[in-house]
């Protein structure tokens, strides 16, 4: 029987073991915790020494001023070298260098674009400078040639990529043509309306110019203009035109013209006139009522115009539409100036309607006219001699009228002996303003052959 009380050698074996690793195990991390401290120490004390102590924070001044004086000192050209650029300028002119006295060249390109590449620094100097591309034809004959295009005017610190890097030009031999001066007058827009420009005067009778250009270019020219600038002028006025030649499709062709301006003189004048404005009156009132009076703020106005012109003009028009107005009016309308007219002073007139109540008045036995009877037919009517007239208008106006302002007749123009139903026309010649209706409209008339 075993007596619980006595504990076995072997029990207290393990229980040793137990407690032994238990403080191994604590040991461990002691050790562990002790490293960290001492760490900890150091750095500490390294940290004071360095920069609280005079003799360390020397050193660290030092070894900082090595590295700024590296960054800020590094050499630009040993180091920019090695960083290199591009940039591209597109549509660069194109110059060819040749002898312009003696030949003239085609197919030259407009433009071209040049890569250049290098240095940044001197990329960036070199595409602000007033480079060109260059075709360089001294030495060349008359034919046609490939040539290299060259980079020119950007320094010799870059490298350049030209595209298109060659052109295919001719050269061709120039003689000289002679042809006939004719001239333009340009900018007109800004010359003022009322100004006339004469026939220029070309001096000592200048009315041919030499071109040296060749054979082919010369075929081409259908004329050739003196530009004379007009804009401003206000008085006769002599100046240098420049010379340009044109082809027949009106383009300008480039040709060397000799001599390149000519002097011309150019009269101008200001040819004028003062004609009424007469009130041209259309439509119809409304129902009941007639115009009473017009007034226009401009009776006469100054027209400008060419002496031939001015010549046949007597009189200029503004309207009024009596359809457009239902009551008193005042209404602002242009003055119509004939084909042929430059200007005039008086281009708008305020014009101010009165209506008034209608009123009619028949005036009777009206005597009947014959018109363009060239044949001297005898004319007989069927009916009467006499018609009467219907007036319209305001009371103050229909009192003005009588007979006398009308003139009543019946036209006859290309009629052959014979019988016809015609219309009885009536002319207003009446200063006021009414209107007037013939009655009958129309009559029957015989036309007889007198012979």
């Amino acid at each position: 029987m075993t007596n619980k009380g006595n504990v076995t050698s072997q029990e207290k074996l393990d229980k040793a073991k137990k407690i032994a690793d238990k403080k191994k195990g604590n040991g461990f991390f002691e050790a562990i915790e002790e490293v960290a401290l001492r760490l900890i120490r150091w750095t500490s004390t390294a940290i004071d020494k360095l920069f609280f102590t005079k003799h360390y924070s020397y050193g660290l001044a030092l070894v900082l001023a090595c590295v700024m004086y590296f960054i800020v000192n590094i050499d630009s050209d040993s180091f920019s070298k090695t960083l290199l650029s591009s940039k591209t300028l597109n549509n660069v002119n194109v110059t060819a260098r040749y002898n312009g006295e003696s030949f003239e060249v085609t197919g030259l390109p407009e433009s071209c674009n040049i890569t250049i590449t290098g240095d940044a620094a001197n990329v960036n100097n070199a595409a602000t400078k007033s480079g060109y591309c260059l075709i360089n034809l001294e030495g060349f004959t008359e034919g046609t040639h490939t040539v290299d295009i060259l980079a020119t005017g950007y320094g010799e610190n870059i490298n350049t990529i030209i595209t298109p890097n060659q052109a295919t030009v001719t050269l061709k031999r120039k003689t000289t043509g002679q042809f006939d001066l004719t001239y333009d007058f340009i900018n007109q827009n800004h010359l003022d309306s009322k100004y006339i420009l004469g026939l220029p005067e070309f001096a000592l009778g200048s009315t041919k110019v030499n071109i040296r250009a060749s054979q082919d270019t010369l075929n081409s020219i259908a004329l050739v203009k003196a530009l004379i600038d007009v804009s401003g002028q206000t008085s006769s006025f002599e100046t240098n035109a420049p010379l340009v030649a044109y082809n027949s499709q009106g383009q300008m062709v480039d040709a060397e013209i000799v001599p390149s301006t000519v002097n011309v003189k150019v009269q101008i004048s200001s040819p004028h006139k003062s004609v009424p404005i007469k009130l041209n009156i259309t439509g119809e009132t409304p129902v009941g009522f007639s115009l009473e009076s017009v007034t226009m703020d401009h009776q006469t106005t100054e027209i400008y115009a060419p002496e031939s012109v001015l010549a046949e003009i007597n009189e200029v028009y503004t309207s009024l539409d009596l359809s457009t107005i239902t009551s008193d009016s005042e209404i602002i309308q242009p003055v119509v100036l004939p084909n042929g007219v430059n200007s005039s002073d008086v281009t708008m007139v305020n014009l101010k309607a009165t209506l008034g109540t209608s009123v009619t008045k028949t005036i009777e036995k009206v005597a009947l006219n014959s018109a363009n009877n060239e044949n001297g037919y005898g004319v007989s009517y069927a009916d009467t001699l006499n018609v009467s007239l219907i007036i319209t208008g305001t009371q103050s106006n229909v009192d003005l009228v009588n007979a006398n302002d009308f003139y009543t007749f019946v036209d006859f123009a290309g009629l052959e002996p014979g019988t016809y139903d015609l219309p009885v026309q009536v002319v207003n010649n009446a200063t006021a303003y009414v209107t007037v209706q013939v009655n009958p409209k129309n009559l029957n008339i015989t036309l007889v052959n007198q012979e």
